[in-house]
């Protein structure tokens, strides 16, 4: 192939890249943070080591990735645009700014540099702040959408905005200023968003056809919001385990003590097990909904398998926290390494399935439409919309 055809192939390339590729650093850093978080609880050092070369690794991809998808924006901004206006797919694009926020701590808690997490933070506030405003304004006006659409995907906006107050106090309690205000803000818009998004997918998947099996892996997203928005309470509140147990603490010898204590449980557990306690539901159900999809083989690998691994870790770190503040509860220990352990699975499959079919499209030129998307209708999807079921 001559140096032009190559390079050719390479702009062709670039343009159809997809938003997907981020779910890899999403995904990389919840390994991550969930290895610091077990590594420290355990005192395993090789788990905080590990958690310090994925996280420098990580870093330069998501760099190299960021640098290929802004040339894909200007070389071709039409269809990004189109992107941008389509209310089924713009929600994925959040993962972008999700993952320079998942970046800050890495960079905060993981590597030490808070000027760096700093600056993940805010460039992945800013960009996140606008594509929530833009999904959200194109899914109320736009005229085509139907409730057979949805999908759990549809939840990343909210996923970012819950997660926003737990970087940003974490960042503050680090020395740089984030307006504890405005993080309420981003709590309560993104708890409010998952809320009548779970509602609708529920009825979406008890009224019409659940998702189809390509899309099984976005279902495990609905342990996200719930494992999340706890932490995020836990930090605006300043409830964060070492501060509670302070506080817990200066009550002995004080005349309220007995009351002071009751109450200042009662808050902590009121956000954290109505949250925490709804994805245990949650767990248990995308369990069950993966194993349905096993019994019957109609399993296909796609890019959203990435989203088995951060509602997992996520979920896995959340565990983490609710034992920290209840250490008499052991059993949490052990369910928060089955969920790591998961993740990792998860993690390890996905990575390989990825590597797999770049190299079939990359190296031996298998064509793009035998390489699994997860915005490319299969098969029988397009069976269904001619005989006029919802895909």
């Amino acid at each position: 192939m001559s140096i032009e055809g190559a390079k050719n192939r390479l702009i062709d390339y670039v343009k159809g890249m997809s938003v997907a590729w981020f779910s890899f650093n999403l995904a990389t850093s919840a390994i991550i943070l969930s290895s610091f978080a077990l590594g420290n609880l355990e005192r395993i050092e090789a788990l905080i080591g590990i958690a310090r070369i994925l996280a420098a690794v990580n870093t330069l991809v998501f760099i190299t990735t960021s640098i290929l998808y802004v040339a894909r924006v200007i070389l071709g901004w039409d269809s990004f645009k189109k992107l941008l206006r389509n209310p089924v797919e713009s929600p994925f694009l959040t993962v972008t700014a999700i993952s320079a926020m998942l970046l800050s701590l890495d960079w905060s808690l993981v590597l030490g540099n808070t000027v760096m997490a700093a600056v993940f933070f805010y460039t992945g506030l800013i960009v996140h702040t606008a594509l929530f405003i833009i999904v959200l304004y194109v899914m109320e006006r736009h005229p085509g959408v139907q409730v057979h659409y949805m999908n759990p995907g549809w939840y990343m906006p909210a996923v970012g905005n819950v997660l926003v107050p737990y970087v940003g106090m974490i960042l503050s309690s680090q020395g740089i200023h984030v307006s504890k205000s405005l993080l309420g803000i981003y709590l309560g818009t993104g708890t409010i968003m998952w809320m009548a998004l779970f509602t609708i997918w529920l009825y979406r998947s008890i009224f019409f056809h659940p998702p189809p099996a390509r899309l099984m892996a976005t279902t495990w997203i609905n342990l996200a919001p719930p494992a999340v928005i706890p932490l995020s309470y836990e930090a605006l509140l300043g409830f964060t385990p070492s501060v509670y147990h302070k506080l817990l603490g200066e009550t002995v010898g004080t005349p309220f003590n007995p009351l002071a204590t009751q109450l200042l449980v009662a808050v902590f557990d009121f956000f954290y097990y109505t949250f925490w306690g709804a994805a245990g539901l949650l767990f248990a159900l995308v369990i069950a909904i993966t194993l349905g999809h096993l019994y019957r083989r109609d399993i296909e690998f796609a890019e959203s398998w990435w989203a088995f691994v951060f509602p997992l870790a996520a979920y896995t770190i959340s565990t983490i926290h609710l034992y920290l503040h209840h250490p008499g509860d052991t059993w949490l220990v052990k369910y928060a390494w089955t969920l790591y352990a998961l993740a990792w699975l998860f993690y390890l499959v996905t990575t390989g399935f990825s590597l797999y079919y770049s190299y079939e499209e990359l190296v031996k030129k298998v064509p793009k439409e035998e390489i699994p998307r997860l915005a490319r209708p299969l098969p029988e999807d397009l069976l269904r919309r001619k005989q006029g079921e919802p895909a």
